[in-house]
């Protein structure tokens, strides 16, 4: 019990931790890009700035790759798509390579960016009312409010940002990569949808699951306004 009455502090510290650790990360990133440009760009060799960014799928060409049985007959099994993560160099010498990582991975990550930070800020703040002892006011109805907001506006953000990065990112795979390694070389389809991107994170992380999420929160902050009204008659009966 002891432990329970001390979980909203100690949540509040950990919340207020995470947003700090969200800025750390931005800086990181900002000043990582910063100097392997800036080296590459007086030495002509970039340091090298390996990342993943994202999980790939490419369709698979009919005939170039596919799946053969000792005892089924030819057909029955198809490969319709090969998935692997991207890894990329971003402070790669090749210009349309890096502008097309940067155009399609940089809206991703302020907005991921923009999102934990108030997303934390809010826990917080709720966990601090709740440290008080206060939890039926008007701030704390707000802040539950806000977190419902934040996660439905970046659960639809981040569908779209992932649409927006898979046609930057086959604009430059189509007419620039092929997959090799299969015994011939498999060209990437061009058009927006024929590659898929950016899948940070599955389960109730991704996109729809944060709509989800963000949802039940809306509806826990309606429950919440109730009894906040129910608390306001109360107090004014007696």
């Amino acid at each position: 019990m002891k432990l329970l009455t001390k979980l909203p502090g100690r949540l509040r510290q950990l919340f207020g931790f995470l947003r700090i650790m969200t800025l750390v990360l931005a800086v990181f990133w900002a000043v990582a890009l910063v100097i392997n440009f800036w080296i590459r760009d007086r030495t002509g060799h970039g340091a090298g700035l390996l990342s993943t960014i994202g999980e790939i799928s490419l369709p698979a060409a009919p005939g170039a790759v596919g799946l053969g049985s000792n005892t089924a007959a030819p057909g029955a099994l198809r490969l319709l798509a090969l998935h692997g993560s991207l890894q990329v160099d971003l402070a790669s010498d090749d210009r349309a390579l890096v502008s097309a990582v940067l155009w399609s991975l940089v809206p991703s990550m302020l907005a991921l960016i923009a999102y934990a930070y108030l997303l934390f800020t809010a826990l917080r703040d709720v966990c601090a009312n709740l440290a008080r002892g206060d939890v039926f006011n008007e701030e704390n109805l707000r802040l539950v409010r806000r977190i419902g907001l934040l996660l439905v506006a970046y659960g639809v953000l981040g569908a779209l940002l992932e649409s927006w990065a898979s046609v930057i990112l086959s604009g430059y795979f189509g007419p620039h990569v092929t997959l090799t390694g299969l015994g011939s070389a498999l060209s990437f389809p061009g058009g927006g949808g024929a590659l898929d991107f950016f899948h940070f994170a599955p389960g109730l992380t991704s996109s729809f699951g944060r709509l989800l999420v963000g949802v039940l929160v809306l509806v826990v902050a309606e429950a919440f306004r109730q009894g906040l009204l129910l608390k306001a008659e109360n107090d004014l009966t007696v």
